[in-house]
């Protein structure tokens, strides 16, 4: 067996053997030898290695000798009677080789695509041969009838070069990764350039006619040719693919390329008959060429006949096999009686049956016996429209092992269409896809996490409701449920636990509300519930007052023991408002209950969307009030309840709104809290408030209210510290003051914000302490400085002088744990002179002093005794 090594060392050899010899005619024959026994290597690498695409190969030797033709030409030309002439009869012979390597090139490739070709390989035998033609029409067939070539000198100098280089070119177009394959294509095209610098060099040469015999130049094109040969004796060496005779498709640009490949060189040759120019030889052989092309083409038309039929019977079978043979779905014939009479494979597969076992069964026994009478009509309705109708429907069939399954039936009506005499059903099984498309329904429909229904099924729910007559006293109710500080869930134990807790106030929601009523998250921590069954307001009360009732009790999540609170709006849908409207009312409502406190129930009322309205017009120009120089202060003296004097004074916001006037903190703060405005405006007021106190003598102290929402921000001590240097203020004449809730729900968060800031030297106060949750526990746990006594125990401590009232405790109390202590709101000198009794520190109030502007405060500080006698 040849090897590429074998021929490799042989070529070498014999181009030595060129370089070391005499220069004579034996000499240039030995030239022409190299391309000559490369073409026989070739062809016996072919018939022995049998490979899959064997024409390329053959159309590389066919080139390889017509090489071999031009370099022996070459020596009967230098060593003849015209000696050494260029260009010559060797260019005129040498160039017939370049139709088949160009073809032979354009023919390599992957073999999955030229496998599918119509032609195969022989479409490649014809381009060579017509190109073969063409070429001896326009450049051999000439000089061998009048000795002259019609190119001029310097274009036969670089065409061998450019034929070579774009040969390797087309060469390179078949690598395909690294496998043996593309290694002797990159080879093969290595080999081409070779032969392409020979052949310049050479042309060079010899054009000014400096070429000799035996020399390295006249070597050149040798070498390119030993490659070459190398190089397809290597693609033949790989593994033995014998082809597969498997119909290929009709590509219709290769049957084109064919016709004309025949009819160019005929046309071309008619065309120089025509003007006289064509010769003998010119004449032979286009004629031959053309023939060569027709009969080539007309055998491979001949076979194709028998395999297009092939084809289109293989084709037939298969999509038939495909369709039901090895088709999940049930295909069952059944005759005019309903009974079976053939059934695919599909029904072992899917339902579990043997197809066998079903002939002659009646059709209907693969439906479920409550569905039966169902599938029955939808069979005779489809009698009824006559022939080649179809029925679709979803019904229950029944599988092997008992289970029912979902599937999808199309039953046509096929008795007179010559086709399958009776009727035809496809059963196709759907119970997945049905399952999933309830599973996806209700995903659109409802929360994920609770599994209460979502705002899209909520408003669709109460649309249809408006929609229904209702009398009067039996109307639609809607609540709208906000969980009070469920941020600070979030915030202090986790979302984990958050979402822990939603779950358990959906469930009490859902218990609370009746089975007609559809409770939904509105997202967040917003609930509402759309009441249909009878009842009314009464009913709505009772049912939010069940719920809140049911909050109320804590639930132990991860360790910790939780108590929600929730405010309630409740809002009447009356017949003709719309969804938005009531969705709407109901949502004022709740604020409403907010703003009285946690844990409320308030039922709109239309004032409360006036004040809505106000708010929402607050809001938009509360921010231009924060940005512009809307926002003042005035201040409310702290007085000294033993001595009379003026000791400090609590900052307190007020807004000169443009159109409405001066507004107080309680008309926009809880629009601050709302809007998300409130951090803006806390930081607005201690900046103005630092500014003022920088002013003031040292000894006096100036109190600023401080916001849960404020104390929460990642950077307030940070803020704090830095306006205070700013200021050059002394930490210790700021009192923070803050609400009990902040000091309860914030126990954790507002513990380690005091510890830091009281480590700076500021103080921090208690407002309205008596009035909510804040324990004696909370009281020696937290670092706090002053309690201010809520004005509800301050009157009733001046209602009852002598009693055990919450003041005189909470006086007690503070000075048990030495904190200062600040009585608000008096108003009366009983009010004044009980306290003073009690022990109580300081205190504020109308009595004492309105709220002053920072000049009229400074006079007052001026006075040494604001009370007079007690």
């Amino acid at each position: 067996m040849l090897a590429p090594v074998s021929f490799a060392l042989v070529g070498a050899a014999l181009v030595a053997g060129y370089l070391g010899a005499p220069v004579s005619r034996s000499t240039e024959l030995l030239a022409a030898l190299v391309p000559a026994l490369g073409a026989v290597a070739v062809l016996v690498a072919l018939v022995v290695r049998r490979p899959t695409r064997p024409v390329p190969g053959f159309l590389i030797a066919t080139g390889l000798l017509g090489l071999a033709a031009g370099a022996a030409g070459r020596a009967f030309e230098w060593y003849g009677d015209t000696g050494q002439v260029f260009p010559g009869a060797a260019a005129a012979v040498g160039v017939l080789a370049y139709p088949s390597l160009m073809l032979a090139a354009l023919g390599l490739g992957p073999a999955g695509r030229r496998g599918r070709q119509l032609l195969g390989g022989s479409e490649s035998i014809i381009y060579a041969a017509a190109g073969t033609a063409l070429i001896w029409l326009a450049v051999t067939g000439p000089y061998l009838d009048d000795r002259s070539l019609p190119l001029a000198r310097d274009a036969w100098i670089w065409l061998f070069p450019l034929l070579d280089g774009l040969i390797a070119l087309a060469v390179l177009r078949a690598l395909d990764g690294a496998d043996a394959t593309s290694r002797s294509f990159g080879l093969l095209a290595f080999g081409f350039l070779v032969l392409g610098a020979g052949h310049g060099l050479a042309n060079w040469s010899a054009s000014n006619g400096d070429l000799d015999g035996g020399t390295p130049v006249a070597a050149g094109p040798l070498l390119g040719a030993v490659v070459i040969a190398v190089a397809v004796i290597a693609w033949t060496v790989g593994p033995v693919r014998h082809p597969i005779d498997e119909p290929g498709e009709v590509q219709w640009s290769q049957l084109i390329g064919v016709l004309v490949a025949a009819l160019v060189p005929l046309v071309a040759l008619i065309v120089t008959l025509a003007l006289g120019l064509s010769t003998w030889s010119s004449f032979a052989v286009v004629v031959s060429a053309t023939l060569v092309v027709v009969v080539i083409a007309l055998a491979r038309m001949w076979r194709l006949v028998d395999q297009v039929q092939v084809v289109t019977e293989q084709r037939g079978r298969r999509r038939l096999a495909a369709m039901v043979g090895y088709s999940s779905d049930v295909v069952l014939f059944a005759d005019l009686a309903g009974r079976v009479t053939y059934a695919s494979p599909g029904l072992g597969s899917t339902l579990g049956h043997r197809p066998e076992r079903w002939e002659g069964r009646p059709l209907l026994d693969l439906v479920v016996d409550d569905e039966r009478a169902e599938a029955v009509q939808h069979i005779e309705q489809l009698r009824r429209t006559g022939s080649g109708e179809t029925v679709e429907f979803d019904i229950s069939v029944v599988h092997a092992d008992g289970q029912h399954r979902r599937a999808s039936v199309v039953v046509a009506h096929l008795i007179e269409r010559g086709m399958v005499a009776g009727i035809v059903a496809t059963f196709r099984d759907v119970t997945e896809q049905r399952n999933l498309e309830r599973q996806l329904s209700h995903r659109a429909f409802h929360d994920p996490l609770t599994g209460l229904a979502n705002r899209a099924l909520f408003l669709d729910r109460m649309d249809h409701a408006l929609r229904v007559t209702r009398s009067l006293e039996d109307p639609v109710m809607v609540l709208f449920v906000d969980l009070d500080d469920f941020k600070s869930v979030n915030d202090t134990l986790g979302h984990d636990v958050g979402d822990q807790l939603l779950k358990i106030v959906a469930d009490r929601i859902r218990r609370s509300a009746g089975s007609g009523d559809t409770a939904a998250r509105m997202g967040g921590d917003e609930f509402a519930v759309l009441m249909e069954d009878r009842g009314g307001v009464d009913r709505a009360i009772d049912v939010a007052e069940r719920l809140l009732e049911s909050l109320r009790e804590p639930v132990s999540i991860d360790g910790y023991e939780i108590a929600v609170l929730a405010s309630v709006g409740v809002a009447v849908a009356t017949q003709g408002v719309s969804t938005t409207s009531v969705l709407r009312d109901a949502d004022i409502a709740m604020y409403e209950a907010k703003r009285a406190g946690k844990g409320q129930i308030r039922i709109f009322d239309p004032a409360m969307r006036l004040a809505a309205t106000r708010h929402l017009e607050y809001r938009t120009d509360l921010g231009q009030a924060l940005a512009g120089d809307q926002v003042r202060l005035v201040y409310l003296p702290y007085v000294d309840l033993r001595s009379g004097e003026v000791t400090g004074a609590e900052a307190l916001a007020r807004w000169r709104h443009p159109d409405q006037g001066d507004l107080s903190a309680s008309d926009f703060v809880p629009i601050a809290e709302r809007s998300g405005l409130i951090v803006d405006l806390g930081y607005r007021v201690l900046e103005l408030a630092l500014a003022q106190l920088e002013t003031w003598r040292p000894g006096l102290y100036l109190s600023v209210n401080l916001s849960t929402v404020q104390m929460r921000q990642p950077d307030f001590v940070e803020r704090v510290l830095t306006m205070v240097a700013t200021r050059r203020v002394d930490p210790r004449s700021v009192v923070f003051e803050i609400t009990e809730e902040a000091l309860v729900d914030e126990a954790e968060r507002a513990g380690r914000t005091l510890e830091l800031l009281r480590a700076e030297g500021f103080r921090f106060a208690i407002d309205d302490f008596g009035s909510g949750a804040c324990s004696l526990g909370h009281l020696q746990r937290q670092p706090v400085d002053v309690l201010k006594i809520d004005r509800a125990a301050v009157a009733a401590f001046g209602d009852d002088p002598g009693g055990p009232t919450l003041a005189r405790t909470i006086l007690q109390t503070a000075e048990s744990l030495g904190l200062l202590t600040v009585g608000e709101g008096i108003e009366t000198i009983d009010e004044l002179r009980e306290l003073r009794r009690a022990g109580c520190d300081l205190g504020q109030g109308h009595l004492l002093s309105h709220p002053l502007e920072a000049d009229e405060l400074a006079r007052r500080f001026a006075s040494a005794d604001l009370l007079g006698a007690p």
